[in-house]
């Protein structure tokens, strides 16, 4: 079993800010309400799961409760957990595994609401395996002694091919995993420099109208149905520290994943606004599902996966990570 220690660093520093202590005192006691409104820091990656949040504060679903957010991007989710830890940020977006990865090495993050789901739809989900269409490999057992990219090894699109060529009677320890951006990916797929890219929107379309084909949607080999597969997070100081500001903030951010799954053409819409993405790209996307429920299936699924894979060390609960939503 393969041991991962690309999060170590992330974690590491984390620790050691906890150890040092919070650095929210300035947040302490937030108190929202529309008369009197509350700046939150938040911490995103410009990817099209947050669409719902951008759209949900254009909707004034923030500001109704008294909450202006401030938002900072970063390129990577490991990047977001020191400034959440410390308590520069409130809350920030992150995908479920690095919130299980960072909780398996004791920190003290919580999810506080659901960011977005898989669809559960073969061949058009958010995240998928695709070869060039002459290519030999036919499904995900293929892989092996290939030349896979990812844009980040250790973390989650490597579990999802490692869960996808297991399920399909392979063996993971033999596929050659390589990091790589995705737009760098794309090109290497067409020069044949690699032999397969695991893929996530909006880099999915883009690869699809590049001569590729789909062997196999990862998300597919560990449910049936569509899994909660991001999630927004804080730290448990921060929780104990606004229990006024939470409820609120997880309320409005329930409120925009409702609105954005029931009006996609608004969510397409907000793409152009933090991320770059050609506008007929923006339009065949396929986006994420929308769902304020933070399903126990999923983290019970995702738990299993990063423990099988070495991802995490121990069992992590639905409990363990999931704010109960109750004050302190």
């Amino acid at each position: 079993m393969r041991r991962r220690t690309a999060l170590t660093a992330a974690a590491g520093l984390a620790l050691s800010l906890t150890a040092c202590g919070s650095g929210g005192d300035s947040a302490s006691g937030l108190n929202p309400s529309a008369g009197t409104p509350v700046t939150v820091n938040a911490g995103f990656i410009p990817v099209i799961d947050v669409a719902a949040l951008y759209l949900g504060q254009q909707q004034g679903f923030f500001s109704s409760r008294g909450i202006k957010l401030d938002i900072k991007t970063a390129q990577g989710g490991a990047a977001l957990v020191p400034p959440v830890v410390s308590g520069e940020y409130q809350f920030a977006f992150s995908n479920i595994v690095s919130v299980l990865a960072a909780r398996d090495k004791g920190l003290p993050l919580r999810v506080i609401a659901a960011g977005s789901d898989s669809t559960g739809v073969a061949g058009k989900d958010v995240t998928m395996i695709r070869v060039l269409k002459n290519s030999r490999i036919k499904s995900a057992a293929d892989l092996e002694g290939k030349k896979v990219s990812v844009n980040t090894l250790d973390n989650l699109l490597q579990m999802l091919g490692e869960v996808a060529v297991t399920a399909d009677g392979g063996d993971p320890d033999r596929v050659n995993f390589v990091e790589l951006p995705f737009p760098d990916a794309i090109t290497s797929l067409k020069k044949g420099d690699i032999d397969a890219m695991i893929t996530a929107e909006p880099f999915d379309t883009i690869a699809a109208e590049g001569d590729t084909r789909v062997i196999a949607s990862p998300y597919l080999e560990m449910a049936k149905t569509g899994l909660t597969t991001s999630v927004y997070c804080a730290s448990e100081d921060q929780l104990k520290k606004n229990p006024k500001l939470f409820p609120a903030l997880k309320a409005a951010i329930d409120e925009s994943l409702a609105y954005a799954q029931a009006h996609p053409r608004e969510t397409r819409a907000q793409l152009a606004s933090f991320m770059t993405i050609e506008a007929g790209v923006a339009q065949k996307v396929t986006l994420p599902t929308f769902s304020p429920k933070i399903s126990k299936a999923s983290v019970e699924a995702f738990a299993k996966a990063a423990r099988a894979q070495g991802l995490i060390d121990n069992d992590i609960s639905y409990s363990d990570l999931v704010w109960s939503g109750a004050a302190g």
